[in-house]
């Protein structure tokens, strides 16, 4: 019988263009040809971008007045009882209504702080940057993040890690979730990657083209990984 990692299909890469991209890689020599067809697609991108937003804030202020009453305290009460916003969740990416839980979350939490935030850095950010200020939880750290991310022109990138800063710094950084389940299926993911004869040989043949320098930190790194594994195990081995 074939064992459960040769049944289970194999997690793929993430692309690698997203991953220079998103470890701020210089910007790629184009063509005259390419920047024109590249401001062509920002163009039509923005295009996109506006109408979604349109859509998601509409949704949102349709739902709270509708579902709310227009009350903003009702709407971000993380406790709300209420039976329509209730029955919305438990419908939310099913065939009935077909948006994410997470969208619908979004739109009504950003029509309630549109409506309680009337600070122009907040009121004329984008709806990407809001979202992911969210977590900053009550109007007044909402507003400085706003102004802090417009002052700078923080993209969404910085603007997550500025987020994230504000919460280990208010002692409020999001708790790690883990179970041993999950601990053995995320260890033994990278295990099955990292280990196979497949893996091991393209180890070799970087090894020959990679610089010394490239190569010495990933030993590092893996040298700090094994030690990390080493405490874990150490802790769930004590009786």
């Amino acid at each position: 019988m074939a064992s459960k990692s040769e049944l289970s299909p194999a997690r793929r890469p993430r692309p690698r263009a997203i991953v220079e991209a998103e470890h701020g890689e210089p910007p790629v020599k184009l063509t005259f040809a390419e920047r024109s067809l590249v401001n062509e697609a920002l163009r039509r991108g923005e295009d996109v971008r506006e109408q979604f937003e349109s859509a998601v804030a509409s949704y949102g202020r349709w739902l709270l007045g509708a579902v709310f009453d227009g009350d903003a305290a009702a709407a971000l009460d993380d406790r709300s009882n209420n039976p329509v916003w209730r029955e919305l969740l438990r419908r939310a990416g099913g065939p009935t209504l077909k948006i994410s839980r997470r969208m619908l979350y979004v739109a009504v939490q950003l029509a309630a702080r549109d409506k309680r935030i009337v600070d122009q850095s907040w009121q004329g950010l984008d709806a990407g940057r809001k979202e992911l200020l969210l977590p900053l939880a009550n109007d007044q750290r909402l507003r400085e993040g706003a102004q802090h991310v417009s002052k700078f022109n923080l993209t969404q990138t910085d603007t997550r890690q500025y987020v994230a800063e504000q919460l280990r710094a208010s002692g409020r950084a999001p708790a790690v979730r883990l179970t041993v389940p999950l601990l053995v299926q995320r260890v033994s993911k990278l295990r099955a990657s990292l280990g196979s004869a497949a893996a091991l040989k393209r180890v070799h043949t970087l090894k020959e083209s990679a610089d010394p320098s490239e190569r010495a930190e990933a030993a590092d790194e893996i040298d700090k990984l094994r030690g990390v594994l080493g405490e874990i195990s150490k802790v769930l081995r004590k009786r």
